[in-house]
């Protein structure tokens, strides 16, 4: 009976073991098939390295340089605020005294050059275009008259009295239209509204159209409102490009000159723009002891706004050789800064470094990557992202 025992308990811790052997093996084998699923994944990430095909690389827009020793930037740092630049800002203002007849854009909407931006109905304007096609039609009469009585000239059979007079008439005639026209101009009418004119069956509207590309800043009108002439109703500025008023203390002042590039960063953020000095002011501000020095820079994706407090960075000279990479390169992984080299085609390794301070947007990389290595330095977020999917924590710097 004890044998009997025995030989059932060593039977059911044997079969115990083999549902655990059998447990292991199979979370081996489902590892391994999860591995063949992710075969079919964008990207292949094995530790710190990640394996990108060209056209991903292409679709990332991820862009690597070789890494060499750079003159640092010595740059003066001050505070500043935007600006529209008032070289792209237009005011749209009725010539004539008019009502508001139509609007045709709104507040904050992106124009085209040469877009309907309001129509005006004007009584003055009426006038000035029928006064127009009154002299045109007499202007054409006068014309036809003297070309008629040229010929008879010719064949001696109309004088020559009548044949100078014809001419005066016509030169009269001429001046009548020529000033009637210059009316038209004056109140804001083009070529192609006044060859238009015969074939419309409506006078006196006038459509203010937008002299270039921007956005409608200002809008001070309403429908049915009149409107006096000389009266501004909207604004439109391109904002590709803005100010960046900078104050410069005096002592600095005379490192700055005219075309020094130049970059800004708003408040809060980490994104740089980068311009040049385009005006120092000649003038100092009496309590402050600083100079007003403008910047024009660049506003691709219209984040700069006027009133914004900035971080303004002036190029002033060069000092000693570094190796530089731009902020978008380096990425914060929990408490360490990274960067990623392309070890080999398509293969970019993640690699911890040490930066100096940002000056111009740039870093000094003081250690984790050496000159000659090529350094992604557009789209590392992205390889960023794909670190982040692998378990790493991962933010942009």
């Amino acid at each position: 009976m004890k044998t009997i025992n025995v030989f059932i308990i060593t039977m059911a811790l044997f079969m115990s073991v083999s549902v655990i052997n059998f447990n292991v093996m199979a979370g081996e084998q489902g590892h391994e098939k999860g591995g063949h699923a992710g075969e079919g994944h964008d990207a292949h990430k094995e530790g710190g390295v990640i394996k990108l095909t060209p056209a991903q690389i292409k679709q990332a827009g991820i862009t690597t340089e070789k890494l060499q020793l750079r003159p640092e930037i010595q740059a003066i740092t001050a505070p500043g605020i935007v600006a529209f630049n008032a070289y792209a800002l237009a005011d749209i203002t009725t010539l004539v005294d008019a009502i508001v007849h139509a609007r045709h854009v709104r507040l904050g909407d992106h124009v085209k050059k040469g877009q309907a931006l309001v129509t005006l109905n004007s009584t003055a304007l009426a006038q000035a275009q029928a006064g127009y096609l009154k002299a045109k039609a007499e202007h054409n009469r006068s014309e036809q008259e003297l070309a008629r009585l040229q010929k008879l000239a010719q064949q001696k059979i109309v004088s020559q009295a009548r044949l100078q007079q014809a001419e005066s008439t016509y030169q009269t005639m001429h001046a009548n239209l020529a000033a009637a026209k210059a009316t038209l101009y004056s109140y804001g009418l083009n070529k192609h509204d006044i060859s238009a004119l015969l074939k419309q069956e409506e006078y006196g509207l006038l459509t203010l159209r937008a002299p270039h590309e921007g956005t409608v800043v200002a809008d001070h009108f309403r429908l049915g409102q009149h409107m006096a002439a000389g009266s501004r109703l909207m604004q439109v500025v391109d904002e590709s490009h803005v100010w960046v008023e900078v104050k410069i203390p005096e002592t600095q002042l005379a490192e700055v000159r005219i075309k020094q590039s130049a970059s800004v960063t708003p408040k809060g953020g980490s994104a740089h723009y980068s311009g040049a000095v385009i005006n120092i002011h000649h003038q100092l501000d009496a309590v402050t002891r600083t100079a007003g020095v403008r910047l024009e820079i660049q506003n691709p994706d219209d984040l700069l706004h006027p009133g914004m407090f900035v971080s303004a960075d002036i190029a002033t000279g060069s000092g000693d050789k570094a190796l530089l990479l731009p902020e978008q390169a380096i990425q914060r992984q929990g408490s360490e800064l990274i960067v990623f080299v392309e070890e080999e085609p398509g293969h970019f390794e993640r690699r911890e470094v040490t930066v100096g301070k940002v000056n111009m947007g740039l870093f000094p990389i003081l250690t984790g990557v050496k000159a000659g290595e090529p350094v992604v330095v557009k789209g590392a977020f992205v390889l960023a992202s794909e670190l982040a999917k692998a378990g790493f924590e991962v933010h942009n710097h």
